[in-house]
């Protein structure tokens, strides 16, 4: 018995050293995906060391830790004393405690899937959050992680689907589908209605996408929680005099977080699908 305990302490360690370990790395990630969202519009290199956009010094290695550089420096840059955007340091731990949740919600040590679904979810949330930055910096969605995490996660369900044998429309491939199909078909009458001045084709895609990675039983959960979260922060912009009504909002953030808090709580509390589906 004292044998089996010592083991289960064993796991419950090794388990919140990942969670803390998976913190770190997306502290560290958070500042990559930074970099991206920011030269992907350019088309700039990814290889090329960071540099201040408003002096073009490159910016030395201790000024580049996450989150602790940028208080360090109390939000300037070390050379020019321009200030450096709050993007960054919040990007960063949005992206670190994303990561840690995802650990602590999907992976299992003695379950291999665990570990594979895991690493689908990291690289799917990635490319997620370089689209919620790049939308939010330049009011467009970039076509190219959306299609990478569509097809990534195309190919995942697939591969479940084989193994599992379930029925094709109570498979994760199957629900996925359905979900894709009906959120894009929910943004494409939207777009379709207002002739592009509520939301843009690019919303259409994204919202396939998201209705693919949720599903079915998420999908009525993950419209609900963007639109409302949108709905709010629009509301606090307007009541704070940075918004009016007729100011345009990147709806990309809204519907990420509404994806992946779908995913999140859907993981912890099963049954919540029961309540959701229609």
């Amino acid at each position: 018995m004292s044998g089996m305990v010592m083991l289960g302490d064993v796991i419950d360690s090794i388990r919140m050293l990942a969670i803390l370990y998976a913190f770190f790395v997306g502290l560290i990630m958070g500042s990559f995906l930074n970099v991206v969202a920011l030269r992907l519009k350019d088309g700039e290199t990814l290889m090329g060391r960071s540099y201040c956009y408003a002096c073009g010094h490159q910016i030395r290695w201790y000024d580049n830790i996450p989150v602790v550089s940028y208080l360090w420096l109390r939000g300037k840059c070390r050379d020019c004393g321009i200030s450096i955007s709050w993007q960054y340091p919040a990007m960063e731990l949005v992206t670190g405690m994303v990561y840690a949740l995802t650990v602590a919600s999907f992976f299992v040590l003695d379950s291999p899937s665990s570990w594979l679904e895991t690493i689908w979810f990291l690289v799917v949330v990635s490319l997620f959050i370089i689209i919620a930055a790049y939308d939010l910096r330049n009011m467009e969605i970039p076509l190219a992680p959306l299609a990478v995490a569509g097809a990534l996660t195309m190919f995942s369900y697939a591969i479940q689907y084989a193994i599992s044998g379930e029925p094709f429309w109570q498979s994760r491939l199957g629900l996925g589908v359905a979900g894709g199909v009906m959120v894009g078909a929910f943004f494409f009458a939207l777009v379709f209605a207002s002739r592009e001045t509520w939301m843009g084709w690019g919303d259409v895609w994204l919202g396939l996408v998201c209705g693919l990675i949720v599903g079915i039983p998420a999908a009525l959960f993950m419209l609900t929680t963007s639109f409302a979260v949108g709905a709010a922060t629009g509301i606090v912009g307007i009541a704070s005099g940075n918004k009016h009504l007729k100011s345009q909002i990147p709806f990309a953030p809204f519907l990420v977080f509404g994806t992946v808090t779908s995913l999140f709580l859907f993981a912890l509390f099963p049954s919540l699908r029961t309540f959701f589906f229609l």
